[in-house]
């Protein structure tokens, strides 16, 4: 391999990626770990799960991208490639389409957009199967809809159907060689 890769998955509440983010982090590709305004959840772990800040410390130019989620801001740091980079080979990360789009334009020839493929009742289901409430599902639904999460983005270097976790990660393995 010639360069360094940043598999960046893409896909809706529902589609697996962080499922199958955890299967490639068992395949020894670490995670790129995102920064939140939001307060950490019970058994969260500061650096694990994100890095938790307040509003005044995301600095835009500190960020390859940035999101904002039921009034919570989400981003990536540029920190945070850089130095996950310079210790491994390939990188994961989970995104929404503008986080996956904004991340391939700053590192076009590291970056591979991975699409999670899902129908919208595949979502739902697998929703109500993992315990969301109807609330939370409809809101991700609508969610979905407004942001036309359930198409892949335009620059999609991969789409997969996820089916099985482990096959999953391995087609993303493969797709590298």
């Amino acid at each position: 391999m010639k360069t360094k890769k940043i598999i960046i998955l893409v896909g809706p509440s529902g589609s697996g990626k962080t499922s199958i983010g955890q299967m490639l982090e068992k395949k020894s590709i670490p995670r790129l770990v995102t920064t939140t305004t939001r307060p950490a959840r019970a058994g969260e772990i500061e650096g694990v799960d994100y890095y938790f800040r307040d509003y005044s410390e995301m600095k835009i130019d500190d960020f390859v991208e940035q999101t904002v989620y039921n009034e919570n801001r989400y981003g990536l740091t540029k920190e945070e490639i850089h130095s996950m980079l310079e210790e491994n080979n390939i990188v994961h990360v989970s995104l929404d389409k503008q986080g996956a789009e904004a991340l391939k334009k700053t590192y076009p020839d590291e970056s591979l957009i991975v699409f999670v493929e899902i129908t919208e009742d595949e979502m739902i289901e697998r929703m109500r199967n993992r315990g969301d409430s109807e609330r939370q599902i409809e809101e991700r639904v609508a969610f979905a809809q407004k942001t036309k999460e359930l198409l892949p983005p335009e620059k999609v270097d991969l789409k997969i159907r996820n089916i099985n976790i482990e096959v999953s990660a391995q087609m993303i393995i493969d797709h590298l060689a």
